[in-house]
């Protein structure tokens, strides 16, 4: 597809509006009873990324085949240059009726037939003319869909800190939603906001009439830049779905008079940016809350400039959905040093613990925990302990005495370092593990950031643990599938002297011997936890991993995982899974506010595989054309059903990989 030559804004017609609408209708009729659709992110606002399926079996999946493959449209515009390459496609799509509504990394969207792949309409904002979104490049992960009988909308936020309100029909703006179908990000912010410093990656969530969308912000290691003294806030803004207007606002860091500002030592409440909500939300319509994961308030690993354990950082925090009012919070991390955001949605269960049924609230995070409450109230469904921590020796820095910790469900990933964990497979791998242990500082979970070696090797790393990528859950089991990886990061702190800050810190993920992880295998797995009991029922490797290597492939290991994320998506007797691909890092944007990346085009672990959701046994595996970077997701349409990969980007072509499996 071409790139558009239209006017800012302008949607592209590849086939009729009539013809859409006609298309939309049968589909509607088709699936009244059962429709296969798949209309949020993560499947539901639960964040389940689960869809019932009677015909996908362990049976159907071992004959599963790519159906069609769907090229971006950004593919063109980013063919010449590099500056809009920064990231890879993660974007995931929704089903309704049939229809297929994509994003790009560039934030245009189109409408997609789900049984052939071809395009219905696409629409441009030209998000890229504004220059490259901080910290990751261009990312967008996904989008919205909203309903009111006949009227029916898209809703996308931009990486130029946009959210736009289109037909879904037609692909048209809403011209009546905000200022000719768009608000502006920016102008709710308590301070003013450079538009190169914020974007949003991950889909709005719609809750009751109120639309609330995430937002990124440029993170506080600076990424080519120096730190800046006013970072943007993290406040979450939330807009009528109707109109458009802003209705309430969360402030965060909350302000003098608001619950929490005692936290924030010095009134550095007043200048203390992100702690931002760049992770999707989750919503209960029922109770009228939502569900906002918040991250790392600045600067991520140093924070001797905000004293205090800093709420509402590294904490899930209930609001009211039509008011934004206040209606419980936990804060997960005191005072965060290690940059442990809540990655993803939070998954919203009914359970039955010792008998009692609980709406609870289950958030996976990047340090191996699964926190749970009842989501009413906040109350935690099981004991949370509060247990010493080491202790800062940064000079002006003044880190938690205690951090909490669940005492249901167990950890689902290594917590911490110790010399026992290094890999082992052979002795010599073991010695040359110990060598790169001995240039860093380590210990137990949290142990903090140092000036001096190395730095501190941080496990779960900065990218987790869980991730973006987030947990599955079955509603009918109860049973949470949690993906996890461990890739540990060295982080070193250093002095600045012409700078806001008296310390700032850098991080690096960090390798092991021979190109190897450093620790023992499995390097990532998938762990099924029985949610109405807190017990593992059972841990697998995702993916084969690298078992070829020279320095193993005579030990006929198995399978030991890669050493990345994976995505998942679940049915009822099939959990789907798909290895993260590789890609490299080759500069920074000439904002220097974003990586500049490349994928592998020699990918080792291209693969989509199909487990028994029961035991975790592996079915089926298909190679696919390329290895996925964004979450999956599963629809029906006519009698098929289809499990979808994003996979590309980064130069390689983005595209999207429609694989049946029934």
């Amino acid at each position: 597809m071409k790139p558009s030559t239209t006017k800012r804004g302008r949607p592209q017609a590849t086939r009729s509006a009539l013809c859409v609408t006609a298309l939309l209708a049968a589909m509607s009729t088709a699936f009244a009873a059962d429709d296969g659709n798949w209309t949020e992110y993560t499947g539901d606002k639960a964040g389940s990324r689960y869809l019932p399926s009677k015909s996908v079996t362990t049976e159907s999946v071992k004959s599963m085949k790519v159906a069609w493959r769907w090229a971006m449209p950004d593919n063109a515009i980013a063919a010449d240059n590099a500056e809009l390459r920064t990231w890879v496609n993660e974007s995931t799509p929704l089903a309704i009726d049939g229809i297929l509504y994509s994003t790009s990394p560039m934030s245009t969207v189109s409408a997609i037939d789900g049984e052939t792949g071809k395009t219905l309409w696409t629409y441009d904002p030209e998000a890229y003319k504004d220059g490259t979104p901080p910290n990751l490049g261009f990312i967008n992960r996904g989008l919205t869909y909203w309903a009111d009988g006949d009227d029916k909308r898209i809703i996308v936020g931009t990486g130029d800190g946009y959210l736009i309100a289109l037909n879904a029909t037609t692909g048209k703006p809403i011209e009546s939603w905000g200022e000719q179908g768009r608000v502006d990000l920016t102008k709710g912010m308590r301070r003013r906001v450079d538009r190169s410093l914020i974007a949003v990656t991950s889909p709005p969530i719609v809750c009751g009439d109120t639309v609330v969308p995430s937002i990124a912000v440029l993170d506080s290691f600076a990424i080519g830049r120096q730190p800046m003294k006013y970072h943007p806030p993290g406040d979450v803004q939330a807009f009528d779905v109707r109109t458009g207007k802003r209705v309430w606002i969360f402030e965060q860091p909350p302000q003098k008079g608001q619950p929490g500002n005692e936290t924030w030592e010095d009134e550095s409440w007043k200048t203390t940016g992100s702690g931002n909500m760049w992770a999707r939300p989750g919503c209960d319509e029922e109770l009228g809350l939502v569900y906002l994961p918040f991250s790392t308030p600045t600067n991520d690993f140093y924070g001797g400039h905000r004293k205090g354990d800093g709420l509402f950082g590294e904490s899930l925090v209930a609001v009211d959905a039509k008011s934004g009012k206040l209606a419980w919070y936990y804060q997960m991390v005191r005072h965060g040093l290690w940059d442990y955001d809540l990655p993803t949605a939070p998954n919203l269960m009914d359970l039955t613990v010792n008998g009692k049924k609980i709406k609870a609230v289950a958030q996976v995070t990047k340090q191996g925990f699964v926190f749970t409450f009842d989501r009413a109230t906040g109350k935690p469904v099981w004991p949370i302990e509060d247990r010493a921590v080491p202790q800062s020796t940064v000079p002006g820095e003044r880190s938690a005495a205690t951090q909490p910790h669940p005492t249901v469900p167990a950890p689902f990933v290594q917590q911490g370092v110790t010399e026992d964990d290094l890999i082992d497979l052979t002795p010599q791998l073991k010695e040359e593990a110990r060598k790169i242990l001995a240039r860093y500082n380590y210990g137990p979970l949290y142990t903090p950031p140092t000036l001096d070696k190395a730095g501190t090797l941080q496990v779960p790393g900065v990218l987790g643990g869980a991730s973006w990528a987030g947990a599955a859950h079955n509603p009918n089991t109860n049973v949470l599938y949690v993906p996890s990886f461990t890739i540990p990061f060295g982080i070193k702190i250093k002095k600045e002297n012409a700078s806001v800050y008296d310390y700032t810190g850098t991080w690096a993920g960090v390798g092991g011997p021979q190109g190897l992880p450093l620790f023992k295998p499995p390097f990532s797995t998938v762990t099924a936890i029985g949610m109405n009991t807190g017990k593992h029922l059972w841990r697998i490797p995702a993916g084969k991993g690298p078992v070829d290597h020279p320095a193993i492939k005579d030990l006929n290991l198995g399978r030991v995982g890669v050493p990345r994320e994976s995505f998942i998506a679940l049915t009822d007797e099939v959990l789907f899974l798909a290895p993260e691909g590789t890609h490299g890092v080759i500069g920074l944007s000439s904002r220097g506010n974003a990586l500049i990346t490349q994928a592998n085009a020699d990918e080792k672990e291209p693969y989509l595989y199909a487990h028994d959701a029961r035991s975790g046994e592996l079915i089926s595996e298909l190679r696919l054309p390329g290895a996925a970077f964004g979450a999956l997701m599963t629809y029906r349409a006519g009698d098929k059903q289809y499990v979808v990969v994003p996979i590309g980007g980064a130069g390689l072509p983005a595209e999207l990989v429609a694989v049946q499996v029934n």
